[in-house]
Order: structure tokens, then C-alpha cells, then sequence
């Protein structure tokens, strides 16, 4: 990316989560002055706390793989600004990018607008401009009062829902899933992956958003490959090194065995609310045949989550950053290493719970080798903090100061090592180590 856009975009991350910017008016009109690019392309809105990137990755190859000109919109990125707009698996064009920025900076309604509203209008001018007929949008924050929210979409999608961002969103599961619902839209059906939450049956009842529940069948003997659940390294294939293969039956495609290089059991959930999306389009009249799905889910990826960095095959990284994320994680680990890592390299926001995730940490990897690092970004906990909450969990802790570093210490150990707890980190691992995440095509 170039300096200039560089420059212009670091200096909107100042008002990245300004409070007195909450609502959608600002975003409203800035697309207005834009000519409404939201209304130029169909959309699939996806909210929830974990998987909602996965769930939208996943819809939108599918789409890909059937034949429709797709946008994808998600946050945050990983390494650079343009992987959260992409056409068809490209990202945005870095000059064309400029230049809707420098526009939408002369504008009146562009004045002192927050990062997130910026971002949003560039990714919606961008898909108008090139053309997009489905966009897959992924909610930056909540829901009700996410910029994403000014779509007017043909379907909404709530994924998995836990306690994080309680600052801003609520302090119990319900009140998140309140905030969640937000989305939802009058007679927009919705595909609930959240579970038995009273607010979003009675958001959908309120406004009569027809609700299609995502089934999860018991994926441990749905997964034919292996006996680590789910998980293989198959023979005689470079690509993916890793994959997990299911045998599901859905309507109108019937049985289907697919494989998926998204690895865990929270991964295979994650399908299958990618699935009962993909069957409620279906059932709209959007054209999506069985060869699709099984293309689209076997070409499906999504950088930094479970996964081997291509150049030190002893480290691993995923962008689990909050309780349930990390439970999950820990348990697609142990399924498909069989035991826990040596080191745990874990760098937090500072609105996270270091305590819960320490306690989950400490269950289900006993003995690992917590290094407590932060990233570059100024929301960052301290490592002391986070080294404090692992000793307290009776896990062995030390600190490094940055990323890069932390990861030389626990390579310069025996056995494997993980990193996880933030995508930032993620980002800057790759950057350290490589495996940036390119165009996906």
C-alpha cells in the first residue's frame, strides 16, 4: 500500500470507536452523497460474536463457485487495509481506493467521519463500482449501531454469540444478542446460528423476519476422516496441508461430503450455518448447484484462523480472542495434535477478560508455556497484566515485548508453538514470519 493512502487511513484509526459517532445517520448520508451504493448490489448481512468471518468467507465462495460476481466486506484486517474489499476474491484496486478516499475526504458529509464509516463507503462505493451482484457483509461491531447496518439485505445471519465487547455491547448474552438483532429486517429472513436466544426469536417476531434455525447435527460422527475429529493431513496433496471432511445432508442439495480447510469442530458449526444460508438463497431462486457448494467449501479460506505458518512449520496461529473462542480453539487443537503446545504466545485487547481467558488457557492446555506479548495496537493489554492472570491460573508465564519477539522465544524451545488471543497479533506474526494473506482467487 502506498504512503499517501497509508497516511489518510492511519489518521481516521484515531476515531475508530468515538461513542459520540454511534448511530447510522453519518453513514447514511455519506452514502447518499455517494449515490447509494449500497443499493446497487444484494447483500447477506452476518453478525455474531464468534465465526461471523468464517460463515462469511465460506457464503460468499460458494456464491463465487456458482457463478455470481461476489463482494466480500470484513474487519479487521490482518497485514493490509484493502483484504477487507474484495471482488471475486481481489482486493480493491490501490488507486482506485485513493481516490474514492481523497473524493469522499472533499465531500461535506465525509467531514470528521469515524474510520468505520469511511471504511464501510469505500468498500460499498468499491462494490458498485466493479460491478458486484451478491456482497457478503460481515458486521464490524454489535449490530443495531454497526455503519454496516444501512443495507438493505435479502438475507441476515447471526452466528454464535458470547460474552465480548460488554463495554459497548451489554454485560450478559442476552443483552449482545439484543444489540445482534439489530440487523434484522422486516420480512428479511434470518438464519439464527446462536442457539435458543429469547431476543432474537422475539426481534424476528417483532419484525416479522421469517427465522430459519442452522441445524448441528453431531459432527463427531458426521466427520468421516480420521480419528482426530475432523482432522487429517492428506497424502499426496500440497494444498490445503490440513482439511477437514464432512458428510452432511441438506436441502435442495441432498448428501453432499465435503472437504473443508477450515479445521475444528467450531469450524464445522460455522459451515453449517454457511450451509443453511447458502439453502435459504437456494430456496429464493438463486442459482446455486451442488457442484458449487462442494467447490466453494473446498476453496474456501480464511487466513489466520487454525493455521500452520507456511515458512516455520512449528508454529501455528488463530485470532481466537475472547473465552468461547478460546475453548474452541484449544479443543480443535488437542483434536488434531493430540496434545497441548509447548508455548502459547497470547497478546489480548484491553477490553478483554485476561482472567477467563487464562482459566480456559489453563484447563485445557495444563503445563504450556504462556508468553504474554501485546501487538502494535494502542488498544493493547500490557504483557505484564496478561503474564499476571496466566500465574494466577498456575501456568507458567513470561513476557516479551512485542510480537516478533515473543515468537523467537517460544521457537527457540522444543515442540510446537501458538499463537492466539488477537488478530493484530496475527497480522504482525505474519508479517514477522510470513504467510500474509493474498488475494484469494
Amino acid at each position: 500500500m502506498n504512503t499517501k493512502l497509508q497516511d489518510a487511513l492511519e489518521a481516521l484509526y484515531g476515531l475508530e470507536r468515538r461513542r459520540d459517532k454511534l448511530g447510522l445517520e453519518g453513514t447514511r448520508r455519506l452514502l447518499g452523497a455517494l449515490g447509494d451504493p449500497q443499493r446497487r448490489f444484494r447483500a447477506v448481512h452476518v453478525a455474531g460474536t464468534n465465526g461471523k468471518g468464517s460463515v462469511c468467507a465460506l457464503v460468499e465462495r460458494v456464491l463465487r463457485a456458482a457463478g455470481h460476481r461476489t463482494g466480500l466486506f470484513t474487519s479487521p484486517h490482518l497485514v493490509d487495509f484493502r483484504e477487507r474489499i474484495r471482488v471475486c476474491g481481489r482486493w480493491a484496486d490501490e488507486r482506485g481506493l485513493a481516490r474514492r478516499l481523497e473524493h469522499i475526504g472533499s465531500l461535506p458529509e465525509g467531514r470528521d467521519r469515524t474510520f468505520f464509516e469511511v471504511a464501510t463507503a469505500l468498500g460499498f462505493d468499491d462494490f458498485a463500482a466493479r460491478g458486484v451482484e451478491w456482497a457478503v457483509v460481515e458486521v464490524g461491531l454489535g449490530g443495531r449501531l454497526d455503519t454496516t447496518n444501512v443495507l438493505e439485505p435479502a438475507l441476515t445471519v447471526i452466528t454464535p454469540i458470547a460474552l465480548d465487547h460488554t463495554e459497548t455491547l451489554g454485560d450478559t448474552i442476552e443483552a449482545i444478542a439484543r444489540e445482534k438483532a439489530g440487523i434484522l429486517k422486516p420480512g428479511v429472513p434470518v438464519v439464527n446460528g446462536a442457539g435458543p436466544l429469547e431476543a432474537i426469536r422475539t426481534a424476528a417476531a417483532e419484525c416479522g423476519a421469517p427465522l430459519i434455525p442452522a441445524r448441528f447435527p453431531d459432527r463427531a460422527d458426521a466427520v468421516v476422516a480420521g480419528s482426530a475429529p475432523g482432522l487429517r493431513a492428506p497424502r499426496g496433496r500440497a494444498a490445503p496441508a490440513w482439511s477437514t471432511r464432512l458428510a452432511v445432508d441438506v436441502p435442495p442439495w441432498g448428501a453432499l461430503d465435503l472437504e473443508c480447510p477450515l479445521l475444528g469442530a467450531h469450524q464445522a458449526h460455522n459451515l453449517d450455518i454457511a450451509l443453511a444460508a447458502l439453502a435459504a438463497l437456494a430456496a429464493a431462486g438463486v442459482t446455486i448447484p451442488a457442484a458449487a457448494v462442494r467447490e466453494g467449501v473446498r476453496a474456501v479460506r480464511w487466513p489466520g484462523r487454525l493455521e500452520p505458518c507456511p515458512s516455520e512449520p512449528r508454529l501455528w496461529w488463530d485470532g481466537a480472542h475472547n473465552a468461547a473462542g478460546v475453548a474452541h480453539l484449544a479443543r480443535a487443537w488437542v483434536a488434531s495434535h493430540g496434545a497441548p503446545p509447548a508455548s502459547l504466545v497470547l497478546a489480548l485487547s484491553q477490553d478483554k477478560d485476561a482472567a477467563a481467558i487464562a482459566r480456559v488457557v489453563a484447563e485445557a492446555f495444563a503445563g504450556t508455556r504462556v508468553i504474554a506479548t501485546r501487538s502494535r495496537n494502542p488498544r493493547a493489554m500490557e504483557p505484564s497484566v496478561l503474564a499476571r492472570a496466566a500465574a494466577a491460573c498456575g501456568l507458567p508465564a513470561v513476557t516479551a515485548p512485542d510480537v516478533a519477539a515473543a515468537l523467537r522465544t517460544g521457537l527457540d524451545g522444543a515442540g510446537l508453538v501458538l499463537l492466539a488471543g488477537s488478530l493484530f497479533a496475527v497480522g504482525e506474526a505474519m508479517q514477522a514470519y510470513g504467510g500474509a494473506p493474498g488475494e484469494c482467487t
